[in-house]
C-alpha cells in the first residue's frame, strides 16, 4: 500500500514495512521542515513507530536547528538515510548520534535490507 502525502519540500509515503520521505532537490532543510516531517511520520505510523527511509537526494543544506531536531527525534524505530555520494554522507554525518539507530547508504536495496533487519 502506498499512500502519498505531498508537501512543497518533501513527499512522504507508507510502504508495507516502512515509511519513506523524499526531499525535493535543492532544499535547505530547516527546523520547520523537520517538525513538519515528524508530524507526517507520526500520522503515517498510528500503530506505532516504523522504520524510515529518507532520500536526501540533492538537499542543498541542513540548518543547525534541523540537525538538532533530527538528532533528538524518535518518530521512527530506525532510520536509513539514502544519499547520492560522499557529500551527502558528510552533510548527514551528525545523524550517527541520533536517538534512534541511523545509517547512511548510497544503495536503496541495502538501505531497505538494513531497515528490515530485526534490531538487537
Amino acid at each position: 500500500m502506498n499512500m502519498g502525502s505531498v508537501a512543497k519540500r518533501f513527499v512522504i509515503s507508507a510502504e508495507p514495512d516502512f515509511n519513506r520521505i523524499r526531499w525535493a532537490p535543492g532544499v535547505t532543510m530547516t527546523g520547520g521542515d523537520v517538525r513538519e516531517t515528524i508530524g507526517a511520520v507520526d500520522a503515517f505510523s498510528r500503530a506505532g513507530r516504523r522504520p524510515l527511509l529518507v532520500h536526501i537526494g540533492s538537499v542543498e543544506r541542513i540548518t543547525r536547528e534541523a540537525r538538532e531536531l533530527l538528532i533528538e527525534d524518535t518518530c521512527s524505530s530506525k532510520t536509513a538515510v539514502l544519499g547520492m555520494d560522499q557529500v551527502s554522507m558528510v552533510m548527514t554525518a551528525f545523524a550517527y548520534t541520533s536517538a534512534t539507530p541511523t545509517q547512511f547508504f548510497t544503495d536503496e536495496a541495502e538501505a531497505i535490507e538494513w531497515l528490515l533487519e530485526p534490531s538487537p
